[in-house]
């Protein structure tokens, strides 16, 4: 982490804690004064009617919390727990984030930090996803990866864990992914990720608006969601109910004028009504591959996947069709007669594979390894 913070970065540090890291109220006061010097002065100085405003139980908060000592310790605690942070008036803060409104006065970071990665993607979706969207989030993640792109997710279960383990599976990517939390940077929600959260952090970063300790209360998570869409370019819905968090950010994608996309599922499951609706509006450009994303941003070609496919985590029937494609290429005709399966069944099973990245359509309507 650096030690070089500029007294404006440390006075914003200060200013974000005592607002309780709501960023509306820290452009209030901002905007009030000549600057974080005269705010602190006046809060060290415990001039309280200069922060009535805002009620006296936070002018008494703000000036208790304006000296030194107090400042010292949250930079203390940053060291001690190998946390970084950028403010809205550091270099490192990202150029993309300043343009949405009310943006975060304070980022908490864990990881290899880079303000302006080549291509943030945001990836989001369900937490109760189907087995297929998670295999559709990780494929095109990794893609994504292999492109150069950094995969933005919430890290939460589902299609964002999904997303940023597909995105690790490339080790030529240097900053394959990043994670936005709703809860403090010291709050691993849910608990259960503890491990991607290591390998995210080794690999990328993690990120955080809320002050440290903060629970993953409820109220968190649509707040954190403008930060992922306001960190990336695009937005990619994979799966998401008709009312959802997932629609939440693909709202504030829109708002923020970020290119939004999404994965088309079948009619009758709830988990594509989400995604459908988007394209139906005509909010959202339809993605059946990655090569769909990257070609809106110039990116032509998009690099091959490992050639040796993932194979753990097959339902029977995509292990029937494996096995029987190992002995040639086959029709999807071809594939019921043998294995006495219906159509949709088998149509089903060829599109969460081909997303997977294990098997690849030929022409004619032939599929093989």
């Amino acid at each position: 982490m650096r030690d070089n913070y500029t007294r404006q970065e440390q006075l914003a540090l200060w200013l974000h804690h005592a607002a309780g890291a709501h960023p509306l109220l820290f452009e209030q006061i901002l905007s009030r004064y000549a600057g974080l010097e005269e705010i602190y002065a006046l809060a060290k100085s415990r001039s309280l009617s200069a922060f009535a405003k805002w009620g006296e139980a936070f002018a008494e908060r703000v000036c208790a919390g304006a000296n030194d000592s107090a400042l010292d310790a949250q930079l203390q605690w940053l060291r001690d727990n190998k946390t970084d942070f950028v403010s809205i008036f550091s270099e490192e803060y990202p150029p993309l984030l300043k343009e949405i409104r009310h943006p975060p006065a304070v980022l908490y970071i864990r990881g290899n930090w880079t303000a302006e990665p080549a291509l943030p993607i945001a990836m989001v979706g369900m937490r109760k996803s189907t087995a297929y969207g998670e295999a559709v989030a990780a494929h095109l993640g990794e893609e994504l990866a292999l492109s150069g792109a950094t995969v933005v997710s919430g890290m939460a279960a589902g299609i964002d864990c999904a997303a940023a383990a597909g995105a690790l599976r490339c080790e030529t990517n240097s900053f394959p992914t990043v994670a936005v939390l709703g809860s403090g940077i010291d709050v691993i929600y849910p608990s259960a990720n503890a491990r991607l959260y290591d390998e995210i952090i080794g690999r990328g970063a993690v990120v955080s608006e809320f002050l440290p300790g903060t629970r993953p209360n409820r109220e968190n998570f649509p707040i954190r969601n403008r930060v992922i869409s306001g960190l990336s370019r695009g937005v990619v819905v994979v799966e998401a109910a008709s009312r959802s968090g997932t629609s939440i950010t693909a709202n504030h994608a829109l708002d923020q004028n970020r290119d939004l996309f999404a994965v088309p599922g079948r009619i009758t499951d709830e988990s594509s009504v989400g995604p459908n609706r988007l394209i139906q509006r005509g909010e959202a450009k339809p993605v059946f591959c990655a090569l769909d994303i990257l070609c809106e941003y110039g990116v032509t070609g998009a690099a091959s996947p490992p050639e040796t496919p993932d194979l753990t985590g097959l339902t029977a029937v995509q292990k029937r069709v494996v096995a029987l494609l190992r002995t040639g290429e086959k029709s999807a005709d071809e594939l019921c007669e043998s294995l006495s399966l219906s159509i949709s069944e088998v149509n089903s099973t060829l599109t969460s594979l081909q997303f997977s990245g294990i098997i690849k359509q030929l022409p004619g309507r032939v599929f093989g390894l």
